[in-house]
C-alpha cells in the first residue's frame, strides 16, 4: 500500500468531509474538556452555596490519590555531604541522598549563619537546564538564607545533574529537560504511574531530609517554586502535611485556558486522567487550604494572566469562607516569566510573616552567585556517570514491567473470553455495551484506478465522523470478502497504489478505505505540534490522555463503528471480514479484533512488537500515539494476537 502508481486526480479529490478535517479530532477532545470542567465549576459552586467545602476538598483529595496510585515505600536516605561552601551570612552544603534505592538525588542546602533551629524552605526547580544553579534560583535560596532560612534545592529529574537518557559520557541524549520528561512520561503512563509521581516522591524524600537537619525546625516548614517548579510545589502541597506555608510563581492559572493556549505542555505538567476527573490548577490550592498560599504572577507573562485573576478571585471565595481570607495572596508584577527579584523579595516577605510573625517588606540586596560548576554535587556532572549501581527511572520501569509478567499471563490463560474482553474495554475506558448508533452521508463519487468508489461519512454515537471510500457495489456482480483498510498515513496513501488497488479488488474485496480518528484527512497539523516532544500528534494524544480516553482507546472505537456499519447497514453482512492496517492504526485493529469476533483475519504492519520496546528503548518517537494508561499491568501487545488467535493475524514489514 502507498507504493504503486500516482493517479493524476488531485489529492483533495479524494476528500470526503466538506469542512477542515484536521481540527475535528482535536475540537472533539477540547469539547469534551470544557465539558468535563463545566462539570467541576458547578460542584464547587454547590460546595461553596451549601458551605461543603471540607467534603469538596476531601473528594478531589481521593480523586488525586487515585490517579497518583500507590505510594513508594520510604527507604534509607543514604545521605551524605560532599561539600560545603561559606558565604557571607550563610553556608551552602553540596548533598546527594537516595529518593529511591540506588537513585540518588543532588542538592545544595542553604544555611543562615547564627544558632537555629531555623524555618525550613523546599525550593522547587523550574525548567532550566542549570537546575539548582540557575542565576534566579540561587538569589531566592541566598535572600531567604540572609533572612534566617535554611533552603533546600533538589534538582528534578532531567535537569541539573539528573538526566536519565545519557550516553556512557554523560552527555544528554535528548534535546532538552522537557523532551526527556515526555519520553519519561510516556513508559512510566504504560505503567499507571508518572513523572509528577517521580517528581512528587524526590520532592516528599527533600522534605524527610530537611526535617532530619538539626537546623530546621519541623514545624516551620515552606514550599515555593518558579514555572515548572510551581507545578511541582502545587501537585506537593496537598499531599504533604508538613508544609505549613506555601509560595507558587508563574503557574497558577486555569488549566483549561492553558490547555487551549499553550498545549498540554511537556510529560511532567500534567496527570493523565487530571482532566476527567475535573481537577483545575486552583483544585491543588483548595486541598491545601486553609494553610497559606501567595501566587506570584507576571502580568506579561505566557502564562495566561487573566486565567491567573480568575483562579485567584475563586480562591478568594474559598479562603472567605473559612474566615481566613488573609492566608490567600496576589502578588502580580509588570515582567514576564520566572521569579526576578521583586517576586523574591515578595516571597520572603510572606514566609517571614507566617513563620517569623514579621510582615515588613523586604529589600534585595546585591547577591553574590556562583558558578554552576561551583554548586555541583558529582564529580562527573551527572549522577549516570558518578555512581555505578545507580537505577535510572528507565531502568526502574523496565524491572517493574518484567516483574508484572505473571499477572498479564495469568489474565491471558486463566480469564474467560468475557472476562478478558471485559478488562480491555476497562482499560480502554470503553463501554460495556456494544449497542452503536449508525448514520451515514454520501458525499459523492470519485474515479480510481478505472474503478468507482462512493465517498461516505459514518457517524456513529456521538463520536466523530470517519471519512470512508467503499468500493461502488453496483459495479461489480459478486464480493468475497471485506477488506478494510487504515494506512497511518491516510487513505490518500493507499489511493495512489492503483496496483494494490486493482489486484484487490480483482481478488473480489468489498473495499473500506477509512480514515480513523487523527489520521488522514483528521490527522493534526504539524504546526500544533512542537517537534521537540518527538510526536506528530503530541497535543491530541495528550490532551486525550488527559481527558480519559486514549487515542488508541478512540481509535478501536472508530474500528467498530466501521465494523458494526458492515454488519448492520450493508446488504454484504454475511461476508468474511479482513483488516489490513499499518502504525497506530494497526493497534486499533488488533484491540478492535479482541473485542469483535467480525473480524477474519488481520494483517498488520509498522507497529511497535510489544509495549516493553517503549521502555527499552524509551528515545523513541511517536510513542504517545500507541500508549494506553496501565497497559501493562494486564496485557501487552503479544497478548492481544495470542488472544486473537496467532492463525488470525499476520504481522508483515512493508
Amino acid at each position: 500500500m502507498g507504493t504503486g502508481l500516482a493517479q493524476t486526480s488531485s489529492v483533495r479529490s479524494y476528500h470526503v468531509l466538506d469542512w477542515n478535517g484536521h481540527e475535528t479530532l482535536h475540537d472533539f477532545i477540547t469539547q469534551r474538556l470544557h465539558r468535563q470542567y463545566q462539570y467541576r465549576d458547578s460542584l464547587l459552586h454547590q460546595a461553596l452555596l451549601h458551605h461543603q467545602l471540607a467534603q469538596y476538598q476531601q473528594h478531589r483529595l481521593q480523586q488525586y490519590l487515585s490517579l497518583l496510585g500507590p505510594m513508594h515505600e520510604k527507604t534509607a536516605l543514604h545521605a551524605q555531604l560532599l561539600n560545603t561552601i561559606s558565604e557571607d551570612g550563610y553556608r551552602i552544603e553540596k548533598i546527594i541522598f537516595e529518593s529511591l534505592p540506588h537513585h540518588h538525588v543532588t542538592a545544595n542546602l542553604y544555611i543562615p549563619a547564627g544558632k537555629g533551629p531555623f524555618p525550613g524552605i523546599l525550593f522547587c526547580c523550574g525548567h532550566e537546564a542549570l537546575a539548582k544553579a540557575t542565576l534566579t534560583y540561587q538569589q531566592t535560596a541566598i535572600l531567604l538564607a540572609r533572612h534566617g532560612f535554611v533552603v533546600l534545592m533538589i534538582d528534578p529529574i532531567s535537569q541539573g545533574e539528573r538526566y536519565q537518557l545519557t550516553d556512557s559520557s554523560g552527555n544528554p541524549l535528548t534535546r532538552g529537560g522537557t523532551t526527556e520528561h515526555t519520553l519519561l512520561a510516556a513508559g512510566a503512563n504504560l505503567l499507571g504511574t508518572s513523572v509528577v509521581k517521580d517528581e512528587l516522591w524526590d520532592n516528599i524524600r527533600a522534605i524527610d531530609y530537611l526535617c532530619s537537619r538539626p537546623e530546621v525546625d519541623t514545624s516551620r516548614i515552606g514550599c515555593i517554586g518558579n514555572s515548572g517548579g510551581g507545578t511541582q510545589t502545587a501537585y506537593l502541597i496537598p499531599i504533604d502535611p508538613r508544609i505549613k506555608a506555601a509560595v507558587i510563581c508563574s503557574y497558577v492559572t486555569r488549566r483549561e485556558r492553558t490547555l487551549l493556549l499553550l498545549g498540554p505542555q511537556d510529560g511532567c505538567q500534567w496527570l493523565p486522567g487530571e482532566g476527567e476527573a475535573g481537577l483545575d490548577i486552583s483544585d491543588y490550592i483548595i486541598m491545601f487550604a486553609p494553610r497559606p498560599l501567595l501566587i506570584l504572577a507576571g502580568r506579561y507573562d505566557f502564562v495566561d494572566f487573566n486565567g491567573t485573576l480568575d483562579v485567584f478571585h475563586e480562591l478568594q471565595q474559598v479562603y472567605d469562607t473559612w474566615g481566613i481570607s488573609a492566608h490567600i495572596d496576589l502578588f502580580a508584577y509588570d515582567n514576564g516569566h520566572g521569579i526576578q527579584p521583586p517576586k523574591q523579595e515578595k516571597a520572603v516577605q510572606w514566609f517571614r510573616r507566617w513563620f517569623m510573625h514579621d510582615d515588613m517588606p523586604v529589600h534585595e540586596k546585591a547577591l553574590h552567585t556562583l558558578p554552576a560548576d561551583s554548586l555541583q554535587v558529582t564529580i562527573t556532572g551527572q549522577v549516570n556517570t558518578a555512581f555505578p549501581d545507580e537505577q535510572t527511572l528507565p531502568a526502574l520501569r523496565l524491572s517493574t514491567a518484567r516483574s508484572w509478567q505473571p499477572s498479564r499471563t495469568h489474565w491471558l490463560q486463566d480469564s474467560s473470553q468475557k472476562q478478558y474482553q471485559n478488562m480491555i474495554r476497562r482499560m480502554l475506558h470503553l463501554p460495556q455495551s456494544t449497542h452503536l448508533s449508525i448514520d451515514t452521508q454520501q458525499t459523492g463519487t470519485v474515479a480510481i484506478a478505472g474503478y468507482r468508489f462512493q465517498k461516505i461519512i459514518i457517524r456513529g454515537n456521538d463520536f466523530p465522523p470517519i471519512p470512508c471510500l467503499i468500493t461502488d457495489p453496483s459495479a461489480f456482480k459478486s464480493f468475497t470478502k471485506w477488506k478494510i483498510i487504515l494506512d497511518q498515513a491516510g487513505k490518500d496513501a493507499v489511493l495512489k497504489d492503483s496496483l494494490y488497488l486493482m489486484e484487490s479488488i480483482r481478488q473480489g474485496c468489498m473495499l473500506l478505505i477509512a480514515d480513523i480518528r487523527g489520521i488522514g484527512e483528521t490527522a493534526d497539523d504539524a504546526a500544533f505540534n512542537d517537534k521537540k516532544y518527538m510526536n506528530r500528534e503530541y497535543r491530541n494524544a495528550m490532551l486525550a490522555l488527559f481527558t480519559g480516553f486514549s487515542l488508541p482507546a478512540q481509535r478501536t472505537q472508530d474500528v467498530m463503528v466501521l465494523l458494526n456499519f458492515i454488519t448492520q447497514h450493508t446488504s454484504l453482512s454475511q461476508l468474511p471480514i479482513d483488516i489490513e492496517a499499518t502504525g497506530p492504526a494497526a493497534e486499533a485493529a488488533l484491540l478492535a479484533a479482541a473485542l469483535d469476533p467480525h473480524i477474519h483475519q488481520l494483517t498488520l504492519s509498522e507497529m511497535p512488537h510489544s509495549f516493553m520496546d517503549f521502555l527499552l528503548h524509551p528515545a523513541t518517537a511517536d510513542t504517545y500515539s500507541y500508549v494506553i494508561p496501565n497497559a501493562l499491568t494486564c496485557f501487552d501487545l503479544p497478548d492481544l494476537i495470542q488472544f486473537v488467535g496467532r492463525e488470525k493475524v499476520r504481522i508483515t514489514n512493508r
